[in-house]
């Protein structure tokens, strides 16, 4: 009795030694996963190495944090050493070698393995997929003896992703289980091609619509400019993520409906959703679109909270808005306090003070960043020559633009050629402008002819203007502008059986000029208006008064409006009615009502201010003793005591 009691109690021993090493064994393995996966493999081997009883499990673990921190070398020469592997220890050398992006080594494998099964299969697959040599992938596929949903899903995917919808439907209607994957895949591979009407059918055809695939139709309708739909797609589901709301923002903000995805954003804060990184960085775009700087600082805050704000292209991006929105303090800070800088954000300081006509500052600026090492490219020179171009800076133009390709190794392109025929333009240097054209290597296009005719205006040479017109109707038959550009030319000096002429012209051509529109912020709410066109504003008559007020002191002041930038022929007294209705002065009346003093008024124009506006602006500032910052089409115009930052040079 007593032997058996101790056999017994041996084996109740044994039994006891067996689980606690199976417990440390199982310890050992989550410790390998967990230091593999944070990317501390050095960690993951110690632990290996210290295990006495390793299991197959053990060398899989350790092989497959190898192929995860990247270092293949290492998780082969382990494999080599292992005394058993199994299926999973193949797959595993397989799947890591796919991951790090080496098919061939890969498919050595593949070929080499004593079994296979649909992981072995479908794993050398995908990374034929991923690497998009479909021929190779679809070729295995066929060869597949067992095909699962998964391995469906990746050759339709892969079809779908490289734009070969016809080939990738072919298969999805031949698929015996379709799951949410294929259905999404399907549906993303046509709005990929813009084929949003096949992407309709196949996702009302879909038996269930899943967050995520709705999600898809609506960035699918947003990058086919079908904002309509989108919004249908939207306020038909019935469950909504972070995710939804960010692709509807996403859909009006590239689409140019900002107003609209401003309401979406605190629509969508208000039934408490979180915004997510892409949601703010489309609403920061947003705001610096419609120059919206109260909305930018509380997005500013909102980062700061999320802590997205130390992500270098976060700080770009809200360095773009401060500068869009004209407050360069606070875009110097945010660029300031990145020690680590890369070349978008030097070029968005260099563009930043370039569009605000501080050519020194960007000059500055871009001898900074090649000391710093940073090798300047296309944008930062397109920054800088255009700094040059709105200053004058002619000498340092030249010298810029002839380094780029022998000190920096930058080819010239068409819009460095524009800056550059804008500045010599600008300076009255046609010949030499017109000798640049002719020398370029490529046919210039409409943004070079462009400059050009812009160049014309300020000097009112109609020769070069009309050949500038000629040129450009070609490229743009229907681009209105152009066609006002020359017009204005011909009313400057009275010619209005030309400015008719060009009217006529328009007229046969179903060319239609845009409204000049304007636009400012004022308690966090934007108040649009359209010259001549403003009367459903609810303090129209407030902005009448104020305007008449400003007109009477204007006058006082020497002040006469500029007729020649009104494009009919009227008579004088009708001249004057029309230019001082012109947007940007209604946007700047009401921002003299509701702006408290002390703080500037910041206008936005769709358009480049006329010459009128520019002239009356100046001296409203100086009259009101106001700060004004007018952002026009191409450029900022900082008012202040009756001056502009542009020096009367634009």
């Amino acid at each position: 009795m007593l032997a058996l009691n101790s056999e017994a109690m041996g084996c109740w021993s044994a039994r006891c030694r067996a689980y606690s090493t199976g417990i440390k064994t199982i310890s050992y393995h989550s410790q390998i996963f967990r230091y593999a996966r944070n990317g501390h493999i050095h960690k993951a081997r110690r632990v290996f190495d210290k295990m006495l009883h390793r299991t197959t499990t053990s060398w899989n673990s350790i092989i497959a944090g190898y192929f995860q921190n990247s270092q293949p070398n290492e998780a082969r020469q382990l494999f080599d050493l292992m005394p058993e592997r199994n299926i999973v220890s193949w797959n595993n050398l397989v799947s890591g070698y796919v991951k790090n992006k080496m098919l061939e080594e890969a498919r050595e494998v593949f070929d080499s393995m004593p079994e296979r099964n649909v992981v072995s299969w479908t794993a050398m697959v995908r990374g034929y997929v991923q690497e998009g040599r479909l021929a190779e992938a679809r070729e295995l596929f066929d060869e597949m003896p067992k095909k699962n949903v998964i391995s469906w899903t990746t050759m339709i995917n892969g079809y779908a992703q490289n734009q070969k919808v016809d080939v990738a439907r072919k298969l999805f209607e031949v698929m015996p289980n379709k799951n949410e994957v294929s259905w999404t895949a399907m549906i993303m591979g046509y709005s990929r091609c813009g084929r949003m009407q096949e992407a309709s059918e196949l996702f009302s055809a879909m038996p269930v619509k899943p967050v995520g695939t709705c999600n898809g139709m609506i960035i699918g309708y947003g990058q086919n400019g079908d904002v309509t739909k989108a919004r249908e797609t939207f306020d038909n589901m019935k469950t909504r993520d972070g995710w939804t709301w960010s692709a509807m923002i996403k859909a009006y903000e590239r689409n140019g409906f900002e107003l609209e995805a401003l309401h979406m954003f605190y629509l969508m804060q208000h039934e408490g959703i979180q915004p997510n990184f892409p949601a703010l960085i489309s609403i920061l775009s947003v705001c610096g679109t419609l120059a919206s700087i109260c909305h930018g600082r509380q997005i500013h805050a909102e980062l700061i909270k999320s802590h997205f704000d130390n992500n270098v292209f976060v700080s770009s991006v809200l360095l773009t808005m401060y500068v869009k929105c004209g407050d360069l303090v606070k875009a110097r800070l945010v660029f300031d306090r990145f020690d680590l800088k890369d070349v978008v954000m030097w070029n968005s300081i260099i563009t930043g003070y370039a569009q605000h006509g501080l050519a020194d500052e960007a000059l500055d600026y871009f001898h900074q960043m090649v000391a710093a090492g940073i090798a300047p490219d296309d944008v930062t020179f397109v920054g800088v020559l255009t700094a040059c171009s709105y200053s004058g800076k002619v000498k340092e133009g030249r010298w810029i633009f002839e380094s780029m390709k022998k000190k920096y190794q930058v080819e010239p392109g068409l819009e460095h050629c524009a800056c550059m025929v804008d500045l010599l333009g600008r300076a009255g240097a046609f010949r030499e402008a017109m000798d640049l054209i002719h020398d370029m290597p490529v046919e210039a296009d409409a943004i070079v002819w462009g400059s050009l005719l812009g160049a014309c205006k300020i000097h009112m040479n109609i020769d070069l203007a009309e050949v500038a017109v000629k040129k450009l109707i070609e490229f743009e038959p229907k681009n209105y502008g152009h066609y006002v550009l020359l017009s204005n030319i011909y009313a400057s000096k009275g010619r209005w059986r030309d400015v008719a002429e060009v009217r006529k012209k328009m007229k046969a051509r179903k060319v239609s000029k845009s409204p000049g529109c304007s636009w400012i912020e004022v308690e966090k709410k934007v108040h649009m208006f359209t010259g001549g066109d403003s009367e459903s504003h609810p303090d129209y008559a407030l902005i009448m008064r104020m305007l008449e007020k400003l007109n009477g002191k204007l006058g006082e002041a020497g002040y006469h409006p500029d007729g020649s930038f009104s494009l009919h022929d009227l008579d004088e007294e009708d001249k004057a009615q029309s230019v001082g209705h012109h947007s940007e002065k209604l946007a700047v009346a009401f921002g003299l009502l509701k702006v408290p003093a002390g703080m500037p008024i910041r206008v936005m124009k769709n358009l480049r201010v006329c010459g009128d506006c520019h002239s009356a602006i100046k001296l409203i500032s100086k009259i009101t003793g106001r700060d004004i910052i007018l952002r026009d089409a191409n450029r900022f115009h900082h008012f202040k005591e009756g001056l502009c930052s542009c020096k009367d040079y634009w």
